[in-house]
């Protein structure tokens, strides 16, 4: 009885491991689209609101999960405070200081630090195209990226259970 309770905790132990690694997987692109998110907003703002910028980021930040929040939130507040770093450096420590540590996909925050390097000093048609290419370039890297997530997920799902599995068939 105990080597059967045993043998299930081990089983169950590797799916739930395959599943996590699954979920961490699909976190990666529901991540571009929370960045895809981010940038239609801040190109709504900045369009149809007249919105200067740090007040467009200011204002989106509210409407943005927790992750997203922290940054937009610390960019408006850096801004609005007027200190003698340019639009660009701000941008940049920011997306470094509070999105790199939680956002799996390191290329997508490739096109937001260079659309940082040119959105602060553009006018509204130009920043708006600008979004709008830094949008494409996500896009692309999420179409590159998509079929690679569905594989690894059921690869992880699978080699979870497999293992566990494995380790039954070893140790019985």
């Amino acid at each position: 009885m105990v080597k059967l309770l045993g043998a299930a905790i081990v089983i169950i132990s590797g799916g739930v491991l395959g599943f996590y690694r699954a979920s961490r997987e699909r976190k990666r692109l529901e991540q571009g689209i929370e960045l895809k998110r981010l940038l239609y907003l801040l190109q709504g703002e900045i369009r149809y609101g007249l919105t200067p910028l740090p007040d467009a980021i200011g204002t989106i930040a509210g409407k943005m999960n927790a992750e997203f929040s922290v940054f937009l939130s610390d960019v408006s507040k850096k801004l609005s405070s007027y200190q003698e770093e340019t639009f660009s450096q701000v941008w940049k420590n920011s997306v470094e200081k509070d999105l790199t540590p939680f956002v799996l996909e390191k290329k997508m925050l490739e096109p937001l630090i260079t659309m940082g390097d040119t959105i602060g000093y553009l006018d509204k048609d130009m920043q708006v195209k600008t979004i709008d290419f830094t949008i494409e370039q996500i896009e692309e890297r999420m179409y590159q990226i998509k079929d690679q997530v569905i594989k690894n997920c059921k690869l992880y799902q699978s080699l979870g259970l497999s293992f566990g599995l494995l380790v039954v068939i070893i140790l019985l």
